[in-house]
């Protein structure tokens, strides 16, 4: 696991004797060992930084902070801190013209696993503003604009926390900026547990629910889980259509079983035609991969 320590680096006595001290005179000979010892003193001190606990008094809000080695405000319960040019990518070029981002504690799901408890720390990130009316929004807030979600892990043991998992960003959801989606959290056995974000989204007359089921930051299984066309036709109007999917799920056989009910009504004789299918998905846990 990583844990992560919540004080400032410090260099120790122990990473003083692995990495001593000592006054080298600089000549063209010394200066690659120089900058070798000094390579390894930060890197030992960056290990021993790591290995502290939190405190259980702190709150995702303040464990989020140092983990993305920012700011905390409570006014706004939000961590600022500062992406560098490499983080466009990953933030789909997000960035104010700082680099500035904004990350919010969104949930915190708490699982499970026989004596154990994991807690799961899901956050949304964004280029935040301060708009005209004093309103602190999204400045990127078009329709299917979202916000980029990342998670952290954790266990509490001895009244000290524990960092597991740590992913800044593993998917955009929403819409116009701001949070439309909703999470749980799916137990299929074994330690599975799978994330799954129901996403809905209406345009162009119609309304869908987008919905996927990620493990550990990892995109396992996506389908869209509801649709219809109710913006554009009526309900018995030759060419509507409408389904939804119902998930259950089986902890033994590690299996998704979707159930997908509906009808559509035929474009040309407007009779409607039920729609009824069953899927069993596995999740293999060597492929990982359903």
């Amino acid at each position: 696991m990583y844990n992560f320590s919540a004080m400032k680096t410090k260099l120790t006595a122990k990473s003083a004797f692995l990495f001593p001290l000592s006054i080298i005179p600089v000549r063209g000979g010394h200066l690659r060992e120089i900058i070798l010892c000094v390579a390894l003193m930060l890197i030992s001190c960056t290990l021993c930084a790591s290995q502290g606990a939190y405190p259980t008094s702190y709150a995702p809000g303040y464990l989020l902070e140092d983990l993305l080695s920012g700011e905390y405000n409570e006014k706004h319960q939000v961590v600022k801190w500062y992406a560098t040019p490499g983080d466009i990518s990953e933030f789909n070029g997000q960035l104010g013209e700082s680099g500035a981002l904004y990350s919010f504690v969104d949930t915190t799901i708490i699982v499970n696993r026989e004596d154990d408890k994991v807690y799961y720390t899901i956050f949304k990130t964004a280029p935040m503003i301060t708009n005209e009316e004093g309103d602190f929004v999204n400045a990127s807030n078009c329709h299917v604009c979202g916000v980029n979600l990342g998670y952290f892990s954790y266990i509490i043991e001895n009244d000290s926390i524990y960092v597991n998992k740590f992913k800044r960003s593993f998917a955009t959801h929403g819409s116009f900026g701001a949070k439309s989606y909703s999470l749980s959290m799916i137990n299929l056995g074994d330690g599975y547990e799978l994330l799954k974000v129901d996403d809905p989204y209406e345009g162009m007359g119609t309304w869908s629910v987008t919905t996927r089921f990620y493990w550990e930051g990892e995109l396992m299984l996506g389908m869209i889980s509801e649709e219809n066309n109710r913006g554009s036709r009526d309900k018995d109007q030759k060419g509507y259509y409408e389904f939804t999917a119902e998930f259950t799920y089986d902890k033994d056989k590690h299996s998704i079983i979707v159930n997908q009910k509906g009808y559509r009504m035929e474009e040309k004789r407007g009779r409607r035609i039920p729609l009824n299918k069953t899927r069993n998905l596995v999740f293999d846990g060597y492929t990982l991969q359903f």
